[in-house]
């Protein structure tokens, strides 16, 4: 039986040390929905112990928004305020450390008009356009985890009801966050090690391009020129080392967003601005997709397509075994911050300054002449099974295996 009041304290000292490293006289910025209130001061404590100056918790309340979507009208929803995008960059310029917790149902906004959420994303993307800029470069310190509330664990286990779905929930993810060991950061230190190792291998082969191939995907994506390859844990703009992504089991860089020809199509749920997108393809040409379908929540993935010029091409290519735990769990959270993380993904509109040598100090433009794709969003979605292979192709034509039925073999 879990105690919940020590795990709930493991789980935030863990998110304080390893995720965000906190430092003494730092100001921590939270956000988070109210129903992971528990979870919030735990990680305000537990900041607070490590030194932190100040901690500033942003909550939010899912019936609330609920209401709003219902009710406001669809101009509320544009609204783009100055004094949101000075609080922003202030933070930005003080190197506030941000930590983002998810923590409502992903079937929040599953009723709302998707016009609405379309326009509240636009909007959200220009005014943290900085910002976003700032959290690709590392700039401060940065973590994405979830804490789970009732309606959320009753759509992954839809046998429980209530608290007993929100415990089972809690209880995988603790798992997956190597929350459950003896010692979480020896642990993360050890996932950090593999993971890492397995980017520098990439790195040294330096493929010109990658061939997807599997029942339901068929594409090559070619990459940069010095394109990197990055592992788990990184460090920010002061040599502190993070742990953005909790949990995480990837290894990533970005394409060259030009070279995309082929057929993607999805393996696992898009949670996306508090809906669901399910089978799905998307048809590149020439780096940008010219067609798509979905079975599910066509209007919302239209929309996301339609948010900017950089939506309809690609930030980011991903590499996750399907044997991996979560994957092996065989738990569907309809979340991408634990989906991504059982499956190889892709992500449509923005790219990694980081993910080509010297790259934080290229500008904007610089980095798009190389092919480092721009958007104001940066939306995953996974593409991985278990008859997923991958080739590496060298400028010379040598092909190298990378995956072969889901998994790495190399």
């Amino acid at each position: 039986m879990m105690n919940y009041i020590e795990t709930v304290n493991k789980y935030a000292q863990t998110v304080v040390e390893v995720g965000l490293n906190i430092q003494k006289g730092q100001t921590l910025v939270i956000n988070s929905d109210i129903d992971a209130i528990d979870f919030v001061r735990a990680v305000t404590k537990a900041a607070y112990a490590r030194g932190a100056h100040n901690v500033i918790q942003k909550l939010t309340d899912g019936p609330s928004t609920q209401m709003k979507f219902e009710h406001a009208p669809v101009e509320v929803f544009e609204e783009i305020k100055q004094y949101k995008i000075d609080e922003i960059n202030d933070f930005v310029a003080q190197k506030v450390a941000h930590l983002r917790i998810y923590s409502q149902t992903p079937e929040l906004l599953k009723d709302a008009d998707a016009n609405k959420i379309a326009a509240l994303a636009k909007a959200n993307g220009e005014m943290n356009k900085d910002f976003a800029r700032a959290v690709g470069r590392y700039d401060f310190s940065w973590c994405i985890v979830a804490f789970p509330n009732d309606k959320w664990g009753e759509l992954v286990f839809p046998e429980l009801k209530g608290e007993d779905a929100k415990l089972k929930l809690l209880d995988a993810m603790i798992k997956a966050v190597r929350v459950d060991k003896e010692d979480p950061v020896q642990a993360w230190k050890e996932h950090n090690d593999s993971l890492n190792a397995r980017a520098h291998k990439l790195n040294e082969l330096n493929f010109d391009k990658l061939h997807y191939y599997s029942e339901r995907t068929d594409v090559e994506i070619g990459m940069t020129e010095g394109h990197r390859w990055l592992g788990a844990s990184t460090t920010n703009a002061d040599g502190v080392e993070i742990q953005v992504n909790m949990p995480t089991e990837e290894v990533f860089t970005s394409p060259d967003f030009r070279r995309v020809n082929g057929v993607i199509g999805n393996t696992r749920p898009l949670a996306y601005q508090g809906a669901i997108v399910d089978d799905f393809k998307l048809t590149f040409k020439d780096g940008v997709v010219t067609d798509f379908e979905a079975g599910r929540g066509y209007d919302v993935l239209k929309n996301l397509l339609d948010n900017d010029e950089g939506a309809r091409r690609l930030g980011e290519i991903a590499l996750v075994p399907d044997d991996s735990p979560i994957s092996n769990s065989g738990i569907l959270y309809y979340n991408t911050l634990y989906d991504e993380n059982a499956s190889c993904h892709v992500a449509l509109g923005r790219a990694f300054p980081n993910a080509i040598e010297n790259g934080k100090d290229l500008s904007k433009d610089e980095l798009f002449e190389k092919g480092l794709n721009h958007s104001l969003v940066h939306v995953d979605f996974m593409m991985g099974s278990n008859d997923l292979n991958i080739d590496g192709i060298q400028k010379d034509g040598t092909v190298v295996p990378v995956f072969r039925d889901g998994n790495w073999v190399i």
